[in-house]
């Protein structure tokens, strides 16, 4: 099981032997962790949680608070000149009270500077939640100008932009270090079709993009299927005109008729739902009402849920409705809210999908209010998992509070708009897409899939693991069964964790502790309830892990994938950081062709050759510490004739004609898609049409001639293809039409590859009554032309390179001209490998996968390779299994090392048209496995107790440690060598008290260290 770290120093320890993800976060390998504890259901309801309400009603509350941290600043990582505005306020039952402030500094507003303060009902100060990492420390003058930023921001909008962007100077504190920044907003149409407004925060000193979210929070990408709620009670509002759909008695919440236009509906734009006998909707689409009473039934169970179970008036707490809009766009299969207008809008699905307005998914849009509300959870990343998470609870949780028979509770999301549900919190990886244990992956996933992991987690505290008549949920690895708590104790716990604990940065592990705290404060620190949320946050593999020694290896910031343009000048600044604070160097070993990597890490220069470059770029510290990331880089440029420049033809009246040549716009059409190359032909001879057709990449056109001359003559043809930058590219081939008779091409052209050498194989022209051969023609571009007798059927090619791309070319040669030229290609062989890297426990089973592509032909079906491995202490590659892509180009196969072991995949000599190839080693590092035994968990204080077990694998030089734990930190007690026979035992005597205690074996040079679960030793 792959379990998620806490603690920052641990995230950027061990990089170099594991996986590095954005900013540091880095995933260790299975880890043995203490078991959960055999959970009872409670029979005590939950605590009454604090109710939400405004700062300006409790004025008293706000200024304790604020007199707390103004008092001791250095807990909120204070600075002169900031400011605290008060957000939201809660106050418990028993007088406790947590307010949640944002902040600004000398006016600026700071990001990820909003924290909650925690007093007693005297205002004594009981702990804080802090967002921000570190004082701030910046310049108020920014070098980089608001137009600057502005354009930054503008090139990363995808989508159609509509209206001009803004931007507003703050500092950034989300992560790590704050920086000064612009934060500009640009608002417009996501390529989706949905309304969007992009945030992008641009660094005011670099204009290196810092980070990016969309305020438009959307549902996944769904269908519907018609109007789900069955016949209910609306409340609606008497007008001189009849009934329109606003709910006086919620706050005024409105649903209106967004007329299936594109763009962001406004109260302007739309109109209202109305009707003389307050009779709505038949129940079908063929009534637009139908859709309405949905959504307006919707949003009142949602109300009615966090009024009844927390008194919350409305997402807000202040007693105001919201705006919902049915009907948005044509076709549309989706929902969304909207910070920027606090606003909600439904689509009406497109066929055989229905309508986005079942009830789990409108309470799902108006719980994004909420959130934006209390912790503000950035929309990226796994705070906007959590974010995506916590509507996909509270819909679920006002699905069951509604029991509507047309729309059964369940733990299913979107499951009214389709036979396979959106989601599923019992095991969310059954959509395929979506993450149900933590992995190094899971913080690069889509929100609406790494959603998957809390949603799971609260499935397994409400409900709990193993089958039951809500699903199946299996624990992580080695994790203990869970016994669910039920609905209303697990709602109550996710709900103050969101209202009163987390932050606009929280993550998993964040997550993990601010449910623990709810816990606590609703049914005690050791009750079944706290033990629960411990064990069901290990069941979706997140445990507060264990503090590995300091960093030494700098720390990579990375980029934005950066764009260029062939023969343009670019820059990119990389920046980082040393755990030393010493200086770095900057190299890059391969990066692209006619750029260069200064020391101080300026990536400039001109291109030369465009393409999809995936190059490493390495900081080095003073003392030898380095660490590598791989930075992604798009260079366009004008497109390319596949192959050789076509050769002049020669054509025979009344005798038919068919070539092609083919263009590519390469890795440009990843960038431009839906954009396909535009081809214009000119001097044809007469009788010859040309025909464009794009493959199925869309980035190759292939340009077709054919026909039967008519005219003899020359000439020349020109055929040209233009790309979306308007890039050229110009194919200009002279013909001659004559009366004479030609060989017809050679058939049966191969190329068979080998080492750097490749063999040439043909037969004789068909039919076999034309013109007399002569001889042959060779031709290999790049390379050279070969001319062969007619009696040759074959040539080897040495002196090639496997790295590169070759055209080879067979003409047959007749006493009146040359026949057409067949060509065949010979292309490298791209082996991707994964994982790159991954830590395992002793024997724990790890799946190799990979795809075996080229780049003209994409991934490649029924490829044979080697899967070979090298484990630590052998110098040579030995063959594991002999594996086979399936019709995607994909295969995998599992292994189970027992000692630290690299991998590659090989792709054997002898394939037509396909250079032989071998992929980049894979670390598969295995911690060593443990066995402990105790001779007594309970003894006499300063009686020595026997820890006795074995290492596997026994190599030499192993030594096993007893470690303590105090405060969450592993410190080590005693260290002995482990014995030949793998066996080891240390006694230990131990003063009056309850011990945690753990042994772990380390060094020998063949494992990474390894250690079992905690133990626990009452000294009496």
């Amino acid at each position: 099981m792959t379990v998620r770290r806490s603690h920052a120093r641990g995230l950027l320890a061990g990089a170099a032997a594991a996986v590095l993800i954005g900013g540091g976060f880095v995933a260790f390998g299975s880890a043995p962790s203490t078991p959960a504890a055999s959970f009872v259901s409670p029979v005590a309801a939950p605590a009454a949680p604090g109710r939400s309400t405004s700062p300006a009603s409790r004025p008293e509350v706000v200024t304790a608070a604020r007199t707390t941290v103004t008092r001791d600043t250095k807990a909120i990582h204070g600075r002169t000149g900031e400011k605290y505005q008060a957000r939201d306020v809660v106050v418990d039952p028993d007088g406790d009270r947590h307010v949640r402030f944002d902040r600004t500094w000398n006016g600026l507003p700071v990001l990820g500077g909003d924290f909650v303060v925690h007093t007693d009902q005297a205002g004594a100060r009981t702990g804080t939640t802090v967002a921000q990492q570190a004082p701030i420390e910046v310049s108020r003058t920014p070098k980089v100008k608001r137009a600057k930023a502005v354009t930054v921001a503008q090139k990363q909008f995808t989508g159609r932009r509509g209206g001009p962007a803004t931007a507003r100077l703050v500092v950034d504190a989300y992560a790590g270090k704050p920086a000064l920044a612009w934060e500009a907003t640009v608002p417009g149409t996501a390529r989706s079709g949905l309304p969007s407004r992009l945030v992008v925060v641009v660094d005011a000193t670099t204009g290196q993009v810092r980070r990016s979210h969309d305020q438009v929070h959307t549902a996944d990408e769904g269908t519907g299927r018609g109007l789900h709620t069955g016949s209910v009670e609306l409340a609606t509002k008497h007008t001189d005109a009849g009934y329109e759909l606003t709910d006086t008695s919620r706050g005024g919440n409105t649903t209106r008729d967004a007329q299936n236009l594109a763009t962001l509906p406004t109260v302007a734009n739309s109109k209202a739902f109305t009707d003389a006998d307050n009779a709505w909707g038949d129940g079908t689409v063929a009534d637009r009402a139908s859709a309405g009473v949905d959504v307006h039934y919707g949003m009142a169970r949602t109300w009615d849920w966090f009024q009844s179970e927390f008194g919350r008036a409305g997402i807000g707490g202040d007693g105001k409705g919201i705006t919902a809009y049915a009907h948005y766009d044509l076709n549309e299969a989706n929902a969304g809210w909207s910070d920027y207008c606090r606003c909600m809008f439904f689509g009406d699905g497109a066929p055989p999908f229905k309508a986005f307005t079942s009830l789990d998914i409108v309470a799902h849009e108006m719980a994004h209010g909420f959130t934006t509300q209390t912790a503000d959870l950035v929309y990226a990343g796994e705070s906007g998992g959590l974010n995506e998470a916590t509507s996909d609870i509270i819909g679920t949780l006002v699905e069951f509070a509604a029991a509507n028979p047309a729309d059964e509770p369940d733990y299913l999301v979107g499951e009214k708009i389709d036979a396979q549900p959106l989601r599923y919190m019992d095991e969310p990886n059954r959509d395929g897409k979506s993450a149900s244990c933590w992995s190094p992956l899971v913080p690069r996933l889509d929100v609406h899939y790494s959603s998957g992991i809390a949603n799971k987690f609260f499935y397994n505290l409400a409900v709990g693991s193993g089958t039951t008549r809500w699903g199946t949920s299996t624990p992580c690895g080695t994790a203990a069964p869970v016994t669910g708590i039920g609905n209303e104790a697990a709602g109550a716990i996710w709900y103050r964790a969101v209202s009163a604990y987390m932050v606009s940065n929280t993550n998993f592990v964040g997550a993990r502790q601010a449910t623990l705290r709810a816990a606590a404060d609703l049914f005690g620190a050791t009750s079944p309830q706290h033990d629960a949320v411990a064990a069901a946050w290990l069941a979706v593999g997140v445990d507060r892990g264990v503090v590995p020694p300091a960093p030494t290896a700098p720390v990579i910031d990375r980029p934005e994938p950066a764009d260029g343009m062939v023969g343009r000048p670019v820059e990119l600044q990389m920046t980082g950081r040393d755990p030393q604070r010493q200086q770095l160097t900057w190299t890059a070993p391969e990066p692209p062709p006619g750029l260069t990597i200064s020391p101080s890490g300026l990536i400039s220069g001109v291109p030369t050759v465009k393409d999809l470059y995936y190059f490493d770029v390495i900081a080095t510290d003073p003392d030898g510490n380095s660490t590598t990331l791989r930075v992604l880089w798009y260079i366009k440029g004008p497109p390319v004739i596949l192959g050789p420049a076509p050769a002049a033809r020669t054509f025979t009246t009344g005798a038919a004609v068919s070539f092609s040549v083919s263009f590519s716009d390469g890795s440009d059409y990843s960038r431009d898609p839906g954009r396909p190359l535009v081809v214009r032909a000119t001097g044809l001879p007469a009788g010859l049409t040309v025909t464009d057709t794009p493959l199925e990449s869309s980035s190759i056109v292939r340009a077709m001639v054919s026909g039967t001359p008519t005219t003899a003559g020359a000439g020349t043809m020109t055929i040209t293809a233009t790309d979306a930058d308007g890039g050229v590219v110009t194919a200009t081939i002279p013909w001659t039409v004559s009366t004479t008779t030609l060989p017809t091409e050679p058939v049966g052209v191969s190329v068979t590859a080998g080492n750097g050498s490749a063999v040439v194989k043909w037969d004789d022209p068909f039919p076999a009554d034309s013109a007399a051969v002569t001889g042959y023609v060779v031709r290999v571009t790049p390379g050279t032309t070969q001319t062969l007798p007619a009696t040759a059927r074959s040539v080897t090619l040495t002196g090639l390179s496997t790295k590169q791309s070759y055209t080879v070319g067979v003409t047959a040669r007749g006493t009146q001209g040359d026949s057409p030229e067949k060509v065949s290609k010979l292309v490298p062989t791209q082996l991707l490998l994964s994982p790159i890297s991954v830590i395992t426990g002793y024997g724990g089973p790890v799946t190799m996968n990979g795809v075996i592509s080229t780049e003209e032909s994409g991934p490649i079906a029924g490829a044979v390779a080697y899967l070979e491995k090298k484990p630590t202490g052998s110098t040579t590659w030995t063959r594991v299994v002999t594996v086979k892509t399936d019709s995607t180009g994909s295969w995998r196969h599992p292994v189970q090392p027992t000692v630290t072991t690299a991998y590659r995949v090989t792709f054997p000599a002898g394939s037509y048209g396909r250079w032989p190839a071998t992929s980049a080693a894979s670390a598969v590092t295995v911690r060593y496995g443990l066995t402990v035994k105790v001779s007594a968990a309970s003894t006499t204080a300063n009686k020595p107790v026997t820890f006795s077990g074995t290492v596997k694998p026994a190599t030499p030089g192993v030594k096993v440690a007893l470690q303590r734990n105090t405060n969450g930190t592993w410190a080590t007690i005693q260290t002995v060598a482990m014995k030949a026979d793998g066996t080891y035992s240390i006694a230990r005597a131990f003063p009056k008290g309850t011990w945690n205690l753990r042994i772990l074996a380390s060094g020998g040079g063949t494992n990474g260290y390894g250690f079992t679960s905690t133990l626990k030793v009452t000294a009496k």
